[in-house]
């Protein structure tokens, strides 16, 4: 029966749950990075279209609170109250 060094294997392993851990966080930190950078442009893009003035197409597109293009506005207005 072969003999088994545990202090070795065990050191080996650490040393790659170490190696795997540097790697992780690289990965994380960069993972951060594009998220940031996504959140601002982002926000970039909700300012530009802030920005842009309306056009007539964009507001005879505009759908008024009884026009819905699945056919489910309202029909008629709510019946009055009765007490």
């Amino acid at each position: 029966m072969p003999e088994i060094n545990i202090e070795a294997d065990l050191a080996s392993v650490n040393e790659q749950v170490g190696r795997l851990v540097e790697e992780l966080n690289k990965v994380n930190a960069a993972r951060e990075q594009l998220i940031q950078q996504v959140q601002n442009l982002n926000g970039v893009g909700m300012y530009l279209r802030g920005k842009l003035q309306p056009s007539e197409d964009a507001a005879q597109n505009v759908l008024t609170e009884d026009e819905h293009e699945d056919g489910l506005g309202r029909s008629a207005e709510y019946p009055e109250p009765t007490s």
